[in-house]
């Protein structure tokens, strides 16, 4: 409230109440005493208006007391991959009566990302589910969510030294990273120069697969030389520039490990337009709908992914479990989806399920609905 005030004592002012001081020598006519209140009412709406509101301000803003707040973070927003994850998250909360919040940044940033999870734990949110694009910038932030009573997990990337409750990840990482490089030295025929090109170096899936990988091709397939890793920043025409630098470079390259689903179509196209179709090898992890072309044209023999609409919908369940004070065991039921499975060394992370391999032969066969 602002009140215009003379000197005399402002009995009914209230702590946060502005307050407008004249000077007590002069009097003031009952005009200019008008048009000052008409002046601080114009203020008073002006100021109520200024200021834009933190990231995901407004969707978390409207629950009520009794509704379970469930806050899903992903990566970035808007491409086809976490847009699917939407789909199945959006089924779960449908499913369980809650209300759930799926926003993210623009540009995958950690720092931005870190500014949604400020504003979700000041409202109050039961749950925040995070997909980290920088998995060390989340622990104080993961501390304070938790200090605060809001459970925490990770999924689709993780960040374990963040103390996160559980990681939801759609496969198992050992498994994935060697079946890659099994797929790849058989193309190659086991010997020859081969790439890898990845979104970033910070993200932990992405990271994880990539070390498994490396390892994996060391110790069983002597004879390939990894040559080169190119990043290229969840892109797919960065991809293809990257990775036509690389073929420039590396003119007897003989495959390519990409590990994202906008490295795989960008290595893809740098291919087909390098004229290397059938001479450089292509494997990776991204989505039917971006890939189908080039697995028609025989610019690539597989590729491989999960279904994420099933990522996302089993990282609202899980969230959901733990905020109603479920324990999480390998083989914990979730109503309307079935048993938990934990990796066998770590009982803080879900498998979701197995890899698929798709080919010319069974990529018709699935909808994500990407």
């Amino acid at each position: 409230m602002l009140i215009p005030f003379n000197g005399a004592p402002l009995h009914n002012a209230r702590k946060d109440d502005v307050v407008i001081r004249f000077p007590v020598s002069k009097r003031i006519s009952r005009r200019s005493f008008l048009f000052c209140l008409a002046l601080c009412g114009l203020a008073g709406f002006l100021l109520s208006g200024c200021g834009e509101k933190p990231a995901g301000e407004e969707n978390a803003s409207a629950s009520s007391d009794d509704e379970i707040v469930i806050a899903v973070l992903p990566k970035l927003v808007n491409i086809d991959y976490f847009d699917a994850c939407e789909k199945g998250a959006q089924k779960a909360a449908a499913d369980l009566g809650v209300k759930l919040v799926y926003d993210g940044p623009q540009q995958p940033s950690g720092i931005e990302q870190n500014k949604f999870i400020e504003t979700w734990i000041r409202q109050g949110v039961d749950a925040i589910c995070i997909a980290p694009n920088q998995p060390k910038s989340i622990k104080r932030f993961v501390e304070q969510a938790q200090g605060r009573g809001i459970k925490v997990i990770t999924w689709d990337s993780d960040a374990p030294d963040s103390g996160r409750a559980f990681m939801v990840n759609q496969v198992n990482d050992a498994v994935l990273g060697r079946m890659l490089i099994d797929d790849i030295a058989e193309q190659m025929g086991g010997s020859g120069k081969w790439a890898i090109a990845i979104a970033s170096l910070d993200a932990s899936n992405l990271n994880t697969w990539r070390k498994y990988a490396e390892e994996h091709a060391k110790e069983k397939y002597p004879d390939l030389e990894l040559v080169d890793t190119v990043v290229t920043q969840e892109d797919a025409e960065t991809a293809r520039q990257m990775v036509q630098s690389l073929i420039n470079a590396n003119p007897d390259l003989k495959g390519i490990v990409a590990f994202d689903s906008n490295s795989v179509p960008g290595a893809a196209e740098a291919i087909k337009r390098a004229n290397k179709v059938g001479e450089i090898a292509l494997v990776g992890n991204s989505t039917p709908k971006s890939m189908k072309p080039y697995i028609k044209e025989g610019v690539l023999k597989s590729f491989y992914l999960w279904n994420p609409q099933q990522l996302g919908e089993l990282t609202v369940r899980v969230a959901h479990a733990l905020v109603s004070g479920k324990e999480i065991e390998s083989g914990t039921e979730l109503p309307k989806y079935g048993p938990i499975q934990l990796h066998p060394d770590d009982a803080t992370t879900i498998i979701m399920s197995e890899p698929i391999r798709f080919t010319a032969e069974n990529i018709d066969e699935y909808d994500f609905g990407i």
